[in-house]
């Protein structure tokens, strides 16, 4: 009976140590997903911030939301309506829209800081869009 007792004790103790190991396999991969997940929202965070800590970068991007690669001119009239300026060199059309008519809040914030002589910095920037044809070429910050 001893020694029926002690094998089945060496067979459930062989069984946990069996049970242990897996479970600590799953540890460390659960560990390695919730470290990638990590880095994946501290880069998103960096990412979000860079494109709001500018008026220019948060405008292009509102912009960019709304019109893509191949959208035509009376697309881009009916989303932000007339530019404020039209370059026409060679090939390319490049039509201008002020970064504070583009992004309203902006916009707003602009108008109430001036009124109080607080200048906002990139309200006074310019959103580019480069035609070729009657498409959309490319979309970017006036002067980058």
């Amino acid at each position: 009976m001893k020694k029926l007792l002690l094998v089945l004790s060496s067979v459930a103790l062989l069984s946990m140590q069996a049970s242990a190991a897996d479970l600590l396999g799953s540890m460390k991969k659960a560990t390695s997903k919730v470290e990638e997940t990590q880095t994946k929202v501290n880069e998103t965070k960096a990412s979000a911030k860079d494109a709001v800590s500018s008026p220019e970068q948060a405008a292009l991007g509102l912009v960019k939301a709304k019109l893509k690669t191949g959208s035509t001119k009376e697309q881009v009239r009916k989303e932000l309506g007339e530019p404020v300026d039209v370059s026409n060199g060679g090939e390319s059309e490049v039509w201008f829209y002020d970064v504070s008519a583009v992004n309203a809040s902006l916009g707003e914030k602009a108008a109430i800081a001036e009124a109080v002589g607080v200048k906002v910095p990139g309200a006074d920037k310019r959103v580019a869009i480069s035609f070729k044809s009657d498409k959309v070429h490319n979309i970017k910050v006036a002067g980058e």
